[in-house]
């Protein structure tokens, strides 16, 4: 008698927002990558195909990992128990397919197993936030006809969404290329499910550039200063700081 050896099992993540031809390549790697996190085991789940229709990604489990992945998806659809790289990719999830105006369902053979609402999550916790404000970082890009569109490199990360209809401003702003300046305008700013403000957009009111001196030349020109301290400034300094010194000379 043969015994045959279980086959495992196939889940397919099905997206309405796109179909296969007109979903792109990178945003099909976004969704795989953060589909990869939620199931977990990822040495025993593999994508096999896409599905026409709706955008199908078809993934087959090995069947020794498949009742540690269906208990760890059960987990994430409670929010509870489940590890917090999950629950953080199913949050990243729904960002994705509100930004791409969907929803999207992971199913077994048996049905639908979690749900994704994306766009149907209509809860908006934190309201969009505009104030006047600076930015700081290397200018990276300047360009555009009616409108200047600049970006910024912040530490490793390159933010768009800032723009001036002052073409003077974007002129000077030409000259400043690969250096670093304070934008200085009005922001709009946007609270994500993993608790970030993200900048959504920035109009430049004007800016200046940002001395590029190290540490030791700053120092320099402080102590060069005709300002002196008298004495007992640094005491008046602690006094303003901690309040006056109790009875018994302790603060």
């Amino acid at each position: 008698m043969v015994t045959r050896k279980p086959t495992g099992v196939e889940y397919r993540f099905k997206i309405d927002a796109y179909t296969p031809e007109t979903m792109p390549m990178a945003r099909l790697a976004e969704y795989m990558a953060e589909l990869a996190v939620i199931l977990g085991e990822q040495g025993a789940v593999h994508f096999t195909r896409l599905e026409r229709g709706s955008t199908v990604m078809v993934q087959k489990i090995e069947a020794e990992a498949a009742p540690k992945v269906r208990d760890r998806v059960a987990r994430v659809k409670r929010q509870q128990d489940a590890p917090e790289e999950a629950l953080r990719a199913f949050r990243t999830m729904n960002r994705l397919l509100r930004e791409d105006n969907g929803a999207a369902v992971l199913k077994e053979k048996t049905g639908v197993i979690i749900e994704f609402p994306g766009i149907k999550d209509e809860k908006e916790k934190y309201p969009p936030v505009k104030q006047h404000g600076t930015l700081d970082g290397i200018l990276v890009a300047v360009g555009g006809a009616e409108t200047v569109h600049i970006r910024l490199r912040v530490e490793n990360e390159i933010i768009a969404g800032i723009s001036t209809t002052d073409r003077q401003i974007g002129k000077e702003l030409a000259r400043r290329f690969d250096e670093p300046v304070r934008l200085t305008g009005m922001g709009t700013w946007h609270r994500n499910d993993e608790g970030r403000w993200d900048l959504v957009n920035f109009k430049v009111e004007g800016f200046c550039a940002l001395e590029t001196g190290t540490l030791t030349e700053a120092l320099t020109e402080i102590r060069e200063l005709p300002y002196r301290f008298e004495h007992g400034a640094f005491d008046e300094l602690e006094t303003l700081r901690h309040g006056p010194p109790q009875a018994n000379g302790s603060h």
